[in-house]
């Protein structure tokens, strides 16, 4: 049962509610009981008075108990996803679009245009559940999966300043898929990255990271923020080689994974806004989510109770006649 008591001691007040009937009326003389009428109206009114003074106490001992629901978790139904939000913070990010090194302020670096397009994202999706992780030479744990949009886009705000030179995608990919493992799936789960460049991840690790993906089933998004220095993950390198071309062969790889994966180039702020456009309009599926309702006060409902059966003795009291002359 939800419903708690704040004062219980109070719900003893409760036995004024006998009084009005221990209460005899003042005793009048007749000459002859027989020549009395009945007055089964006055009769009626005495026993309607009589039980609007129990009504009232009663409500109002209750109401000083102070009932309440406790506070509890509902399962709602909506739109949305459990996202988790995997940043690049390495040095690089640092930079504007054209490849020149802006510091970590600016608000044209790749970082900032990531950092505020992310936080209009999050702000939009009312019914997501949102985690963060920045990744450079190693992952960092900023933020379990959550509905506290504030919280999310403070840590957004807060993932700037001066980064890395070393990108470490591997580490980053697995504690942001560590946020889902163990927990029944209940609506879409995707991991949304957003990096400039890419590292080589060795076999074993692959093998771990496809295993993850494919077992807690999440999905996939990247979106690779490059300059033009850069080269294009569709158009094969001529030298095959995985260090000098990374990112070419880390979208081959996500393409293996068997999971629903997508990839994103941006290399200015209007595809970038383009491609979370995208990663929107897709991860509209139905969410089951649950929601934290807070404790909730009982006690103006029965002040509210009460409140009638007060007005009806006031009303009775000032209509009484205590003396009648004939």
């Amino acid at each position: 049962m939800n419903l708690e008591l704040a004062e219980p001691w109070a719900l003893l007040l409760g036995l004024g509610a006998i009084l009005p009937w221990l209460a005899r009326p003042p005793a009048l003389l007749y000459s002859a009981l027989a020549l009395v009428p009945d007055d089964p109206v006055s009769t009626g009114l005495d026993r309607l008075l009589k039980c609007a003074g129990s009504a009232a106490a009663l409500c109002l001992a209750l109401a000083l108990a102070g009932p309440y629901l406790r506070e509890q978790w509902v399962e709602k139904t909506g739109t949305g996803a459990h996202i988790v939000l995997l940043l690049d913070r390495s040095s690089s990010m640092n930079e504007n679009f054209t490849g020149k090194y802006l510091g970590a302020k600016t608000s044209e670096s790749k970082s900032a245009v990531a950092r505020q397009l992310l936080g209009e994202f999050v702000a939009r999706r009312e019914h997501d559940l949102f985690a963060m992780v920045d990744f450079a030479a190693a992952p960092v744990y900023v933020l379990p999966l959550t509905e506290d949009r504030a919280a999310v886009e403070a840590a957004i705000a807060a993932a700037g300043g001066r980064g890395h030179g070393i990108t470490h995608i591997a580490p980053g990919l697995a504690m942001a898929l560590d946020f889902f493992a163990g927990r029944p799936p209940t609506g879409s789960r995707i991991v949304l990255l957003v990096s400039d460049g890419a590292a080589r991840i060795d076999e074993e690790t692959r093998d771990r990271l496809r295993q993850s993906f494919q077992e807690t089933r999440t999905g996939l998004y990247w979106i690779y923020l490059r300059n033009p220095n850069s080269g294009r993950l569709a158009d094969k390198p001529a030298n095959p080689n995985e260090s000098t071309t990374p990112e070419y062969f880390l979208d081959q790889y996500f393409q293996s994974l068997g999971i629903p994966y997508r990839a994103f180039e941006a290399d200015n702020p209007a595809a970038m806004r383009a491609a979370i456009a995208e990663v929107e309009r897709l991860e509209n599926l139905p969410l089951r989510y649950r929601e934290k309702l807070p404790r909730q006060d009982l006690s103006g409902w029965c002040y509210g109770a009460a409140l009638p059966w007060l007005l009806l003795l006031i009303a009775a009291k000032t209509l009484e006649i205590e003396t009648w002359h004939a």
